[in-house]
């Protein structure tokens, strides 16, 4: 556990000493600054969701005020009743907060607003669901391109650009955005990978998973687990993709990617019977 927060301190020391055009967060804690990074890295590269949540919660006890880390709270909590307090809080406070820190908490609470509204009212939920992407695109290529180092609003903003306009625009896209060292970072090798796949190129989608592999080779991360399983299931290769689903969830039962597409294969069986 000490190697690993060691190793996630020098990571962002180097990021963050390296890192001239990052966005300014409405923080004086270095400790919040710390949890928050450490949080994304954990949902995004290593697909563990109960970790960064764990850290989420860390930067909050540092910084209670911290209002877009409370947000990201929001976002990851499966709690209805906290998410809709959280939800009031952002609005209430909201005003507090001005520039591109604004426009990237008001994405932020959009999306709890959105994932509320699938908990309480759906109908209303399929009606804002556009609006609310339309308006994450906007709000983070701007940040993409303001902030050219900060990688994960950069993942964000191609995972809104594949659900707005398709794998082949996001994948054009990622292409453009990104530089090759970037694209081997896990979060991209292994979106690229499912985007290759939701196009039907198999072969190499699959190549990304084994590279994606490679680079966790020894270390208990759902994320290969999660990539292979998204693969698979596109492949039509259920029994693969129910073990690799199966793997993921047994290192992170939290790891929400994982619990949505056991629901899909739940139904895709039930259609072939």
């Amino acid at each position: 556990m000490l190697l690993v927060r060691t190793v996630s301190i020098i990571w962002l020391t180097v990021f963050m000493s390296a890192n001239a055009q990052r966005l300014s967060l409405s923080t004086a804690s270095d400790s919040a600054v710390y949890y928050y990074y450490e949080g994304w890295r954990q949902v995004l590269d290593e697909g563990h969701y109960t970790a960064s949540e764990k850290f989420y919660r860390k930067m909050m006890k540092n910084d209670p005020g911290f209002l877009v880390g409370l947000s990201l709270v929001g976002r990851i909590t499966r709690d209805l009743d906290e998410r809709l307090d959280i939800e009031e809080q952002l609005e209430k406070r909201k005003g507090e907060i001005t520039g591109d820190e604004r426009l990237l908490l008001d994405n932020f609470i959009d999306l709890v607003k959105l994932t509320n509204l699938r908990e309480t009212r759906p109908e209303d939920a399929r009606r804002f669901m556009d609006q609310v992407f339309i308006s994450a695109e906007k709000t983070l290529r701007k940040i993409s391109h303001t902030y050219p180092d900060e990688i994960h609003y950069r993942s964000e903003y191609i995972e809104v650009l594949r659900r707005n306009h398709g794998a082949r625009v996001a994948l054009d896209s990622l292409l453009l955005l990104t530089s090759p060292k970037e694209q081997q970072t896990p979060f991209l090798l292994g979106y690229s990978a499912q985007m290759l796949a939701e196009i039907g190129d198999f072969e190499s989608a699959l190549a990304k998973a084994d590279r994606l592999n490679q680079l966790f080779k020894n270390e208990d991360s759902p994320k290969p687990h999660a990539v292979l399983a998204d693969i698979y299931f596109r492949m039509g290769e259920l029994d693969k993709a129910a073990m690799e689903t199966e793997r993921a969830l047994q290192l992170d039962p939290g790891n929400i990617d994982c619990q949505r597409l056991r629901k899909q294969m739940e139904k895709a069986r039930k259609e072939k019977q």
